[in-house]
């Protein structure tokens, strides 16, 4: 058994690929880039878009191509090195997958896919800890969040940090539309920065503003958006 499994000492990215394609490598590259750096893993090969398409080569089309990276070797706690190990499943789907694509993001976000449904909030927050930035092997509190969610019946469930403020979606993260505004939730508010998110802002940053976001932001917004790595961008609210 290795340390992923024993400790949770590492990390995972989920991949959606699309008709031989992969929308967001770039973004997928730059998250487990910066994951390495967070939990002090040095891996000695490259994890570059060779790596990611030679991995889902072998794979049907559709899906999502998840690979979990940790932390080699053995040890206890202390682990005995920082070499990086991995290994890889995929999930066959053809769920609809959105990007916006001019240079109009307002425009295009009217043409999202609408999977409008009921939102609660975790009662209990997210800490702000680097390493809950990062699709952590040691996904508990998602999962007791997740669970939550199904006893609320529940179709979306926003998380909040200790703070008070909305850090993210239970699996995505969220765009607020008021009027001709659009914005997220602070990138340091504790929430992870997803494949999705990562890739409006790099072609989007000049029309979407980071604040602090409250529950009242949520209920007085025009439209609430989902951004998440498997399906892209879709209208929630």
């Amino acid at each position: 058994m290795n340390r992923g499994y024993l400790y949770g000492d590492g990390f995972f990215e989920t991949i959606r690929t699309r008709n031989g394609e992969i929308p967001l490598v770039e973004t997928h590259i730059d998250r487990i880039a910066e994951a390495l750096v967070i939990y002090d893993m040095y891996p000695a090969f490259n994890i570059d878009e060779d790596f990611i398409f030679a991995l889902a080569s072998g794979y049907p089309d559709n899906g999502s191509l998840r690979i979990n990276f940790f932390r080699d070797g053995q040890g206890k706690y202390a682990p005995e090195t920082d070499e990086v190990a991995f290994d890889q499943s995929f999930t066959e789907h053809s769920q609809p997958f959105y990007l916006p694509t001019s240079l109009d993001l307002a425009t295009d976000l009217q043409s999202a896919p609408v999977r409008k449904g009921t939102l609660a909030i975790y009662p209990e927050a997210k800490p702000l800890m680097p390493w809950l930035t990062v699709k952590s092997l040691s996904s508990i509190y998602y999962v007791l969040a997740a669970k939550y969610k199904q006893e609320q019946q529940a179709d979306y469930l926003l998380i909040k940090n200790t703070k008070g403020h909305i850090c993210e979606e239970l699996v995505s993260n969220i765009i607020i539309q008021k009027g001709e505004d659009l914005f997220i939730p602070s990138l340091q508010s504790g929430g992870v920065n997803g494949a999705t998110q990562r890739y409006l802002l790099r072609n989007y940053g000049f029309a979407i503003t980071e604040k602090q976001v409250s529950l009242q932001d949520i209920e007085s917004a025009d439209a609430v958006y989902s951004c998440k790595g498997s399906t892209g961008v879709s209208r929630i609210r």
